[in-house]
């Protein structure tokens, strides 16, 4: 083999990068929801696991039921006040880095329930990344949502680069 040769093969088979952004790239195409559903909107996140729909398509369908385990929470239908402590302590219980969907009006404003045992709004309480509209909300809905987390891990990544340099 000559040196020549030996060059664009190199060329053809080699790809570089940087560690941070190779670690972004596959956090973002490897998320691991931990679904909290308590109504009709854990239906649709359901829907959005089948064949039809097919979340796996965008590297989130290994449904993790341990937070210890999971980056990504999917908040999908009501809140009551003795379930917002629970739902804390697993937020809690999730490592960094960590993101939080709220599915659906329930979730994201207390929806028609403006009760006093209805929490009006998670982000109250934690952290929200991405709201998902709708009563119950499309599975269309919750994947645009999957893919706006995705590209706040790019942008993170794009970020913390850019302030390196500067």
């Amino acid at each position: 083999m000559t040196a020549d040769n030996f060059q664009s093969e190199i060329k053809d088979n080699l790809i570089t990068t940087r560690i941070k952004d190779f670690v972004a790239w596959s956090r973002k195409n490897s998320l691991w929801p931990m679904p909290f559903g308590t109504a009709c909107c854990a239906i649709e996140l359901m829907a959005t696991l089948s064949a039809r729909y097919d979340l796996a398509r965008f590297g989130a369908e290994a449904i993790k039921f341990s937070p210890r385990q999971s980056d990504l929470m999917i908040v999908a239908g009501r809140i009551t006040l003795k379930m917002m402590p629970i739902l804390i302590k697993i937020y809690e219980q999730m490592p960094e880095p960590k993101w939080v969907i709220s599915m659906g009006a329930c979730a994201s404003s207390g929806g028609v329930f403006d009760t006093y045992t209805m929490i009006q709004g998670i982000d109250q309480f934690i952290p929200v990344d991405v709201y998902v509209p709708g009563c119950p909300p499309r599975p269309e809905g919750l994947i645009h949502a999957v893919m706006k987390i995705q590209e706040q891990i790019s942008d993170e990544a794009k970020a913390t680069t850019i302030s390196e340099i500067i």
